[in-house]
């Protein structure tokens, strides 16, 4: 199985133990490139819109720039981490999805981070179900998946590198949260460069405590977000709030119910740049029976299988708008009444490969009962995607997703992933990894026998359990 890697991790619908030392001791509790600190970020003006998005005709992106009086205030703040020797951070983060006001999903996690510039570094976080933690010693870099399973990296990675390049997902939207808490990194380049607007929203304390000042920024992909710093000589992060709601709605490939709201909050419990920091919290040194996997790739296919616990199993398909790999418009409402196969892949991923032409030769056998086989790349683009299949004489009906949106709001994290659909549109089956020809071959034969009849598998349960 691969393990997709992305920058916005929708929870449009709800959104392994490990035994480590915390980094920051006891518990109190796609980007482009960026200028330095303190420069207005200026568009390139060649960029293209991604595929079931729509840009204006004619229109010309103002060049942004940087306000004085925010930049007197955001400069002091990143200039002190992307000048830090050491960091240290607990962050706690709220992932909510509301729908008018009320919260229907809310997930609180942990991160805990320790770091030496240039390149050690510990991303420890911590969710109600799962323990990642990530070392980095400067020479050597490796993921504590669980209590007995790691891998190791070819290469380690600098600070800055990490705020943007982790091996794993570390939680929806981390990125800016990195920016400010790795040591030697550059948070202009998360929080600057393509920025559609920034402005200081007040000056009142935080919690009615802190003095301290409130930003709100508007990126270029309608991401908003709120930052709440210190005010002084030494300036402090204290709260960050994205808002990815404006984004979805804009990007008009998903069908956002009225009223929906997704927003990951990170509250510093406690931050520095200064002081030591024990060099021992940057080495894995793992327990005597760990396994060690090759990649990540590897460990997720040692658990493959058919999933009995993906929050939209058994839900109503969201519907998407995207382009098929020969440009023409794709609606997911036009295959109404039909059993789908929707499999997300990814040329770079081997077990996707492996598993598509089984898919391919078991929904052929369909075809005159309504079912449709759709391929759906994630993170790839049209020329790379048709430049690989015509290498390697593959004939599938492909759609794209090249900046991941659809494959986010499915909870695609990891590839292959194979979604059945009935007729009602509903989510009957999930697949995650590639469990080996002659298992994928029956197990798919099996349910869409039953879905081609009118048939339910996932939603028979919701129905008993009413």
């Amino acid at each position: 199985m691969c393990f997709r890697l992305s920058l916005i991790l929708v929870m449009l619908m709800s959104a392994y133990p490990i035994r480590a030392d915390d980094p920051a001791g006891p518990e109190p509790a796609k980007k482009k490139p960026a200028e330095k600190v303190g420069s207005p970020a200026e568009p390139s003006g060649n960029e293209q819109s991604p595929a079931g998005e729509i840009e204006p005709a004619g229109a010309e992106a103002e060049p942004f720039v940087l306000a004085d009086d925010v930049r007197d205030v955001l400069v002091p703040l990143f200039a002190e981490i992307a000048n830090a020797g050491v960091s240290r951070a607990t962050v706690e983060m709220l992932v909510d999805s509301l729908v008018s006001g009320q919260v229907v999903e809310s997930q609180t996690s942990t991160f805990q981070i320790a770091s030496v510039q240039p390149n050690e570094f510990t991303i420890y976080l911590k969710e109600p179900e799962q323990r990642t933690r990530i070392y980095c010693d400067g020479k050597t870099m490796s993921v504590a998946l669980a209590p007995d399973a790691y891998f190791r990296l070819p290469q380690p990675m600098s600070t800055q590198e990490a705020v943007t390049s982790l091996p794993v997902p570390m939680g929806p939207y981390p990125e800016p949260m990195l920016a400010m808490t790795l040591a030697g990194a550059d948070p202009a380049i998360s929080m600057i460069a393509g920025m559609r607007s920034i402005e200081i929203v007040d000056r009142d304390d935080f919690r009615g405590k802190i003095p301290a000042v409130h930003l709100r920024g508007v990126q270029a992909d309608a991401v908003t977000w709120d930052l709440w710093m210190s005010s002084g000589e030494k300036p402090e992060p204290l709260r960050l709030l994205v808002d990815l709601t404006p984004m979805l709605v804009a990007s008009d490939e998903l069908q956002v119910p009225d009223g929906f709201s997704h927003q990951v909050r990170y509250d510093f419990l406690s931050w520095r740049v200064t002081g030591d920091v024990d060099s021992a919290l940057f080495v894995h040194k793992p327990e005597k029976d760990a396994k060690e996997y090759e990649s990540l790739e590897d460990y997720y296919a040692s658990l493959s299988g058919v999933v009995e616990d993906h929050p939209l199993l058994g839900k109503r398909a969201l519907r998407f708008r995207t382009k098929t790999l020969d440009g023409r418009t794709f609606d997911l409402k036009s295959q109404a009444g039909k059993v789908v196969v929707l499999d997300f892949w990814a040329t770079w991923c081997t077990p996707c490969l492996a598993a598509m032409p089984v898919l391919k030769e078991v929904t052929s056998k369909y075809d005159r009962k309504n079912v449709i086989f759709l391929a759906l790349n994630t993170g790839e683009e049209s020329p790379e995607i048709s430049k690989f299949l015509e290498e390697h004489d593959l004939k599938y009906n492909v759609l794209i997703d090249p900046q991941g949106k659809i494959a986010d709001a499915y909870k695609a994290d990891a590839i292959p992933l194979t979604m059945v659909i009935g007729k009602s549109g509903e989510i009957e089956s999930v697949h995650v990894g590639f469990m080996g020809a002659d298992s994928l071959r029956q197990r798919l034969k099996d349910e869409l026998d039953v879905l081609t009849i009118g048939g339910r598998i996932a939603s028979q349960v919701d129905e008993a359990e009413e």
